[in-house]
């Protein structure tokens, strides 16, 4: 049984003021052949099909024509909400779209859990199990747990999939929603997640490790993590600087025998692509040096000790959709800025105070300010 996996649409989405909904539209028709191309039966949304919880027209209306498009092919689709999501607005007409092959859970609450979908093929039974978007909140208020702490995401998540009536061996799947991070590893981020720092909202993969494969969105850059079977598709477009470098794509997972997945990634080429340009605005403009095509766009790193005053002018003549500009001291990419910033979830939260203090003050923090600064970490609940 083969699936595209694939998720964080975030259709609607406003791209540093431009309207993406044609490249969006675009990228989703190139999905949905690849889906028929490749024979799939079925897709997998995880997460995040919105960019807000109030979804405009233009987005309902592209994600309709996309679930219309698989329906009319026979291809079944898999779909949880996402943080970004209204999860009763995901949730709406489930019931209809069973008949469709449109499977879809958008709320956990009292009277609805993980959603389990009974498939098989010549190998078996494959559950496939949809858990949409948690927090510790959520699971609370469900009142079926009263007996279990549940006070962080991780202990959320360990819960509620502890919860999945699973049967020895068969083969059950799993799509989430989740920050999931372990194995010795930190998944890369992105600047277009929301991610907390400090962690508060890490899940341990240990949790995923008995399932034939996690099906993982949240992240938007395709990625392992620990496991070759616990993923993360990333998003199927660049949305931040931070996602330039190698292009994006879909996740293909085929399941045969218990315990043999296979999986492999399909790049996906978009409308308009999303690039870093490094130089300074002489040399950016200059005859010839535009690159092709020049509608792509551009996110520029400028090189000048003092751009000129009508640095955006002259970029934008040259750069139609141009999305941000910053000076830089040399030719680093801004992508290894996220990077940076990931390694801020693995701090403690004195040294992330302290790193703040010194950025903006210019000095380090005395003696007699740390001792102040852990004494009020240790009165709000525990310095980590």
């Amino acid at each position: 049984m083969k699936f595209i996996h694939t998720a964080d649409l975030h259709l609607g989405k406003q791209f540093y003021g431009y309207n993406i909904l044609a490249d969006q539209a675009f990228i989703l028709r190139r999905i949905a052949q690849l889906a028929v191309s490749e024979n799939a039966d079925g897709i997998i949304l995880a997460g995040d099909i919105f960019d807000t919880p109030v979804a405009g027209r233009a987005a309902v209306d592209l994600l309709n024509t996309f679930l219309t498009y698989l329906q009319k092919s026979d291809i079944a689709v898999f779909m949880i909400s996402g943080n970004h999501d209204s999860p009763e607005r995901i949730h709406y007409g489930s019931g209809i779209m069973d008949s469709c092959s449109i499977y879809i859970n958008g709320v956990y609450d009292s009277e609805r859990d993980v959603r389990v979908i009974d498939l098989s093929d010549e190998f078996g039974p494959l559950h496939l199990c949809l858990l949409p978007y948690i927090d510790p909140a959520i699971v609370r208020s469900s009142g079926k747990f009263g007996d279990i702490t549940v006070t962080t995401f991780d202990e959320a998540v360990a819960a509620v999939l502890a919860s999945i009536p699973i049967k020895s061996g068969e083969r059950y799947a799993v799509i989430a929603h989740q920050f999931v991070a372990g194995f010795g590893t930190m998944p890369a981020s992105s600047e277009s997640e929301r991610i907390t720092v400090g962690g508060i909202e890490q899940v341990d993969a240990k949790h995923f490790a008995e399932f034939e494969y996690a099906a993982l969105g949240h992240l938007h850059k395709p990625q392992k993590v620990g496991l070759a079977t616990i993923r993360y598709a990333g998003s199927p477009l660049k949305y931040s600087p931070s996602e330039c470098g190698p292009a994006k794509s879909v996740t293909v997972v085929e399941f045969f025998e218990k315990g043999n997945v296979t999986i492999r990634q399909i790049p996906l080429k978009p409308l308009r692509d999303l690039r870093i340009i490094c130089g300074t605005v002489d040399d950016l403009t200059a005859a010839g040096a535009v690159p092709t095509p020049h509608d792509d766009f551009f996110f520029v790193q400028l090189t000048d000790p003092m751009p000129p005053a009508d640095t955006m002018a002259r970029l934008r003549a040259k750069y139609p959709a141009v999305i941000g500009v910053e000076r830089v001291c040399d030719a680093t990419p801004a992508a290894t800025a996220a990077g940076a910033r990931m390694e801020d979830l693995q701090k403690s939260d004195r040294d992330l105070f302290a790193g703040f203090f010194a950025e903006v003050s210019g000095r380090p923090l005395t003696t007699l300010q740390e001792a102040v600064v852990l004494e009020i970490l240790q009165e709000m609940g525990g310095e980590r």
